[in-house]
């Protein structure tokens, strides 16, 4: 008996979670639980190969619109110059992304999805809320 087709595509197991020097931290399972909830032509494959941190920090965004936004056009607008920018199939899959968050999640008009920053965004490293623990009593008095 074969085992069923996994919801997303195979990366070749452990050794795709790495990059190919190594340098880069491998795919995080809540990333790989955010790459099924994709279709599966516009999962990020090849940027997930070469650029695993990205497809992380995408993942870990997705559900903050203005945050989401702002690193899209961080990664496809070049304000330095003199970089190479992307390989084609990375810039692609990039693009095809971002514009499918555009048209099916953002609810943005086109006017501000496409507002670029005068000054390079600061995105905060984390945007899960955090509060410390606090005790709650649940005991009538």
């Amino acid at each position: 008996m074969e085992p069923a087709p996994s919801p997303v595509p195979s990366l070749e197991g452990e050794a795709a979670r790495r990059s190919p020097g190594g340098g880069e931290r491998p795919l995080r399972d809540r990333t790989f639980r955010w790459l099924a909830t994709l279709p599966a032509d516009l999962r990020p494959i090849a940027t997930g190969r070469q650029y695993p941190r990205i497809v992380n920090r995408i993942a870990d965004l997705w559900g903050h619109c203005e945050y989401t936004r702002l690193h899209f056009q961080s990664l496809l607008i070049d304000r330095r110059q003199g970089r190479r920018g992307f390989p084609p199939e990375v810039r692609k899959e990039l693009e095809t992304l971002q514009q499918y968050y555009f048209e099916h999640l953002s609810g943005l008009p086109a006017m501000l999805w496409n507002a670029v920053p005068m000054h390079p965004p600061r995105i905060p490293h984390k945007v899960f809320p955090w509060s410390p623990p606090s005790e709650i009593d649940i005991l009538p008095p």
